[in-house]
C-alpha cells in the first residue's frame, strides 16, 4: 500500500492501528515499542522529502531582485547591440529565460512586441494586449518603463513552460497575479520587461527594491 504522511501521523497516535497499517501482528503490550521502531525511519524520510520539495519549489521561483537584474542586463545588451540583438530574447534557451521568468522586449512607440519567448506574442500590437479581467496592459507597462528607475505593474497572466522539442515557451494553467518590472533601453526605442507570479509583494514594496 502507498505510505502517506497523513496515514503515518494517524497511526503514530494510535499504536493499535499500526499493526494493520504495516500488515503485521504482535501482542498488544509490544505494539508501541515495535511499531515506533518501525515508524521512525518513515517519519524521518517523509520529513526530509518535505523539506527537499519545499526547497526545490523555492529554487524554481525567480525573485524580484533577479527580475530587476535580468531586465537591467538585457537593457544594457540591447543598448549595445540594437535591433540586431533582439532575436536573443525570442530564444527560450538563452540566459534571459530562467526559473519561472523570462525577459521580453516592446517598442511602445511602434505599438509592437518586438521579442518574446512565447511565439504567439511576437509582433503583436501592444494596444491589443489585455489580461483575463480585460485590463489593457500597454498603457501601464509603457508608463512604468518611462520612470527613471523603471517600475512594476500587476495583472493576471498564465505561467509558462518549455514547449517540448522547441526553443520556445508556451502558456499553461489558469492566470494568476503577475508583477512585471519594465525598464527603458538607453539610446534605443525599446522597453524591456520580466515578471513573476506573486501573491505577496505589493507594488510599493517592489518599487522600494529598485536601485536609486
Amino acid at each position: 500500500m502507498a505510505v502517506t504522511s497523513t496515514a503515518l501521523t494517524q497511526a503514530q497516535h494510535n499504536p493499535f492501528e499500526l499493526r494493520e497499517f504495516f500488515g503485521y501482528h504482535c501482542p498488544s503490550d509490544r505494539v508501541k515499542d515495535i511499531d515506533m521502531q518501525y515508524l521512525k525511519p518513515w517519519i524521518a524520510f517523509l520529513g526530509i522529502l518535505g523539506w527537499v520539495t519545499i526547497a526545490t519549489a523555492a529554487d524554481d521561483q525567480a525573485t524580484p531582485e533577479e527580475v530587476v537584474a535580468k531586465v537591467r542586463a538585457a537593457a544594457g545588451y540591447i543598448a549595445t547591440e540594437g535591433e540586431a540583438g533582439l532575436s536573443l530574447f525570442d530564444d527560450a534557451r538563452s540566459d534571459y529565460v530562467w526559473k519561472d521568468s523570462y525577459v521580453f522586449v516592446w517598442d511602445c512607440a511602434a505599438d509592437e512586441v518586438v521579442a518574446h519567448p512565447v511565439p504567439a506574442n511576437r509582433r503583436l500590437k501592444i494596444s491589443t494586449i489585455s489580461d483575463i479581467t480585460g485590463k489593457a496592459l500597454g498603457p501601464p507597462l509603457c508608463a512604468a518603463a518611462k520612470r527613471p528607475q523603471g517600475g512594476w505593474v500587476e495583472y493576471s497572466w498564465p505561467r509558462t513552460v518549455h514547449a517540448a522539442g522547441t526553443k520556445d515557451l508556451e502558456y499553461t494553467g489558469e492566470p494568476a497575479r503577475k508583477v512585471t518590472y519594465m525598464f527603458s533601453v538607453d539610446g534605443q526605442p525599446y522597453q524591456v520587461g520580466a515578471g513573476i507570479i506573486d501573491e505577496t509583494h505589493t507594488l510599493e514594496q517592489l518599487d522600494a527594491l529598485l536601485p536609486k
